[in-house]
């Protein structure tokens, strides 16, 4: 195994060689024997882990946690709804002025716009075909 190889298994797998493929565990142990810059490697990998493993642990205890999910389940079983709900979570109701006022204002400017030259259809005719062959399916030509 080269040094690039077991940086790399480093990097992958970390410093606990049980983690690590059992085809390269007996290769890493004979890298690490005679290289010290492969111990380098696994204690940088060491300090990895260890600063991973304390990220993952939580921020509150145990008990607090399990006094939120007891007060969660309580509002749940009376069907208590919080006081303070952020606004993208509560569903406004339903008005339908609001709504009925912007279409009616949408269609004014477009019949506004369309009254002052603003806006302008044109008119298509079907295209001449006097000079296109027909051919059908079956190859007669018309």
């Amino acid at each position: 195994m080269t040094l690039k190889e077991f940086k790399r298994y480093a990097a992958a797998y970390g410093a606990d060689l049980d983690r690590w493929p059992r085809s390269v565990r007996m290769d890493a142990l004979a890298l690490l024997g005679g290289s010290a810059e492969a111990r380098d490697l696994l204690a940088d990998a060491a300090i990895t882990d260890a600063l991973l493993d304390a990220a993952s642990t939580p921020l509150i205890s145990a008990r607090r946690e399990a006094q939120v999910y007891d007060r969660i389940a309580d509002c749940l079983a009376q069907r208590i709804v919080p006081e303070f709900v952020p606004w993208f979570l509560s569903r406004p109701p339903f008005r339908p002025a609001p709504l009925a006022g912007f279409l009616a204002a949408m269609a004014l400017a477009g019949f506004l716009s369309y009254s002052q030259g603003l806006i302008s259809f044109e008119k298509t005719s079907t295209p001449d075909l006097s000079g296109v062959m027909i051919v059908s399916y079956l190859g007669d030509v018309r």
